[in-house]
């Protein structure tokens, strides 16, 4: 078996399939795991991660290299609305330096047998071939993890998710245990964050992905209107609508961001990669050594994830409505207040259908 991308998801699917038995190659393009960083680096807690998705288990096992590496405790996201009306949602998270969870995931996967090869870009997929500068590899089963805009996906002619641009930087400073998310047209169909590391914080920005115009230039300008000296900045495409139609096709699966794994409502990845693949590492496994179809996981994630992600999206949709006018925005904010926001920011339904016909 061949895992292209040695994210959360791509190191997660390799780990679980070695544990299993299987020969596993794990390729990632990168010289060192995890850099740059393009990321948030914050991870909700277990405790949420089972509220939202409650079938999910085995939580702590699956998540130990995040609790390894994690910096602070983040117990409250604060909602900022257009005019500066602050909205408190109390959610339990914590921050991670996300180079070294990358690398300490790879390594997990390692100690389980797999093998990886770092500087190893996968230039296309054709069969059971994965075709890269150092040569081809065969593989029964090829796992896609690698990003929006997967080289696996379109090889196979999968579908890539929809996506949009972000930019983050590490900035130096005192911060508090907050995590802050600014809406308006600071952030035209996204938002910006602050989210505190102890002594850093975490500092980006991202948009919708009708986005045409100066992404550095709105990211330098939120920067400064908050004082915010950053570090080296790094950009790439967040999916922000959802998973894709399909994330198996002949030998090929699709995982984490490749498939559009990500909570729509407020941009998180990292728990949901790694639930979906343990899932497909899991599933290969059941392939290769038990006959099981490889389309069971497509059933599997979905009877795990897509309830939530699917609520997400159609949340994300509802406020699209409204991101064009700070303005109105703001009166959306309001009327659905702290307790609504806050299923929001979970991908639960907003407790109130005529809520949204209202508005």
């Amino acid at each position: 078996m061949v895992v292209v991308g040695a994210g959360p998801a791509g190191s997660t699917a390799a780990r679980y399939a070695a544990r299993r038995g299987l020969k596993v190659l794990l390729l990632d393009k990168r010289k060192e795991i995890g850099v740059p960083v393009q990321c948030g680096e914050y991870v909700a807690e277990d405790d949420e991660v089972r509220a939202i998705f409650p079938t999910v288990t085995d939580l702590g096992e699956l998540m130990e290299v995040p609790h390894w590496v994690k910096q602070i405790d983040t117990p409250l996201i604060r909602i900022w609305s257009p005019r500066g009306r602050a909205y408190d949602i109390p959610f339990h998270g914590y921050t991670v330096r996300r180079d070294k969870m990358d690398q300490a995931l790879a390594d997990q996967a390692v100690q389980e047998g797999a093998a990886l090869l770092k500087e190893t870009p996968v230039l296309r997929v054709r069969g059971k071939e994965v075709f890269t500068p150092r040569g081809s590899f065969e593989a029964e089963v090829i796992i896609g993890a690698d990003g929006p805009r997967s080289t696996v996906a379109q090889s196979v002619g999968l579908p890539w998710p929809t996506s949009a641009p972000a930019m983050s930087t590490t900035a130096d400073g005192a911060f508090s245990n907050v995590t802050d998310m600014f809406f308006g047209n600071l952030a035209p169909g996204g938002y910006a964050w602050i989210i505190p590391k102890g002594p850093c914080a975490n500092v980006g920005l991202g948009t919708w992905e009708h986005f045409h115009g100066n992404l550095r230039q709105l990211f330098d300008k939120f920067l400064t209107a908050r004082n915010i000296r950053p570090g080296k900045a790094t950009g790439g495409y967040v999916p922000v609508l959802g998973t894709v139609e399909r994330t198996v096709k002949d030998r090929a699966l699709l995982v984490g961001d490749a498939a559009g794994m990500v909570m729509a409502t407020n941009g998180g990845g990292i728990n949901v990669s790694m639930i979906a693949g343990r899932i497909a590492g899991m599933t290969a496994a059941d392939h290769l050594l038990g006959g099981v179809p490889l389309d069971a996981y497509e059933s599997r994630w979905r009877a795990v994830l897509e309830g939530p992600l699917d609520e997400g999206v159609r949340i994300k949709r509802l406020a699209d409505r409204f991101f064009g006018s700070d303005r109105l925005l703001e009166a959306a904010m309001f009327l659905l207040g702290t307790r609504r926001m806050g299923r929001a920011i979970r991908c639960q339904n907003l407790l109130g259908r005529g809520v949204a016909k209202a508005l």
